[in-house]
């Protein structure tokens, strides 16, 4: 077994693209949720066009713009700036992730 110093740094890139997939996974499954139960709106007026016209199309959007960074960040070397860029996605997304659950957690203390 591999120990998580040992990996790669292009591993940990591939490894950073999947947790992106995963936190922009639970963000449409959240974004859907307050959009079907009339709790929020898509803040993002691209992606609100997208859900209205289809959510589907919503869905492999979300998901699909990771995996594409997935594919790309395993052809490239690991390099500083890509990791920061990264990690501050990440961040960024672990920030909507805890917006979702201030306004889901609000939604059922309301009701």
């Amino acid at each position: 077994m591999q120990s998580i110093s040992s990996t790669s740094p292009r591993n940990k890139l591939i490894n950073m693209g999947i947790i992106l997939l995963l936190l922009a996974t639970f963000d449409a499954l959240f974004t859907d949720f307050g959009i079907q139960n009339h709790l929020i709106t898509e803040s993002n007026p691209i992606m609100n066009t997208i859900y209205n016209v289809n959510v589907a199309g919503f869905y492999f959007i979300k998901i699909a713009l990771p995996v594409l960074l997935i594919g790309i960040v395993s052809k490239l070397e690991s390099k500083p700036f890509i990791l920061i860029l990264l990690n501050i996605a990440i961040s960024l997304y672990v920030g909507v992730l805890m917006l979702h659950l201030f306004w889901i957690t609000l939604a059922f203390i309301g009701h």
